[in-house]
């Protein structure tokens, strides 16, 4: 590892953010899912999903400056098409959920917390953010999808 005038790469403060490789990217995975308990599946390297429905899905997902999620569909379902029936629930899902439909489009619903992810002592709190997020989400969306599906 490179080091800095006595510094080793993980001393961030003083060296700066590096880039995550994808060793540290599946690590990180696996120490959420040892926090998080099984349910998730694999959606790419930077992202894991939680099922809500048959139509759709919860993207978790990490970069160097942040975690986040989202609403998507399933796997190969475009973004419009998720965006139009999503639609349909609006404006209650969007105000329960506490985040806009198309406001970061390609993503719909996007919520993150800036987090320095190169740094592992940051992991931890970005694992309870992951976690309160994703619960709440998922409580919303099977409660609004659960009554649309009810009213139709």
């Amino acid at each position: 590892m490179p080091v800095h005038e006595g510094r080793h790469e993980w001393d961030l403060p003083e060296i700066g953010l590096r880039r995550l490789g994808a060793q540290d990217i599946r690590h990180f995975w696996k120490r959420f899912a040892a926090v998080h308990g099984p349910g998730l599946s694999y959606g790419s390297l930077y992202s894991r999903w939680r099922t809500v429905d048959d139509e759709t899905v919860i993207s978790l997902y990490l970069t160097n400056h942040s975690v986040g999620l989202f609403v998507r569909g399933r796997r190969g379902e475009p973004y419009s098409s998720t965006a139009r029936r999503l639609s349909a629930l609006e404006p209650e899902l969007g105000s329960a959920l506490r985040a806009t439909l198309r406001g970061h489009e390609p993503l719909c619903y996007l919520t993150s917390r800036p987090t320095p992810t190169t740094d592992t002592s940051a992991w931890s709190a970005a694992f309870d953010w992951m976690l309160e997020a994703g619960n709440r989400y998922d409580a919303v969306l099977r409660e609004v999808l659960e009554r649309s599906r009810n009213e139709a």
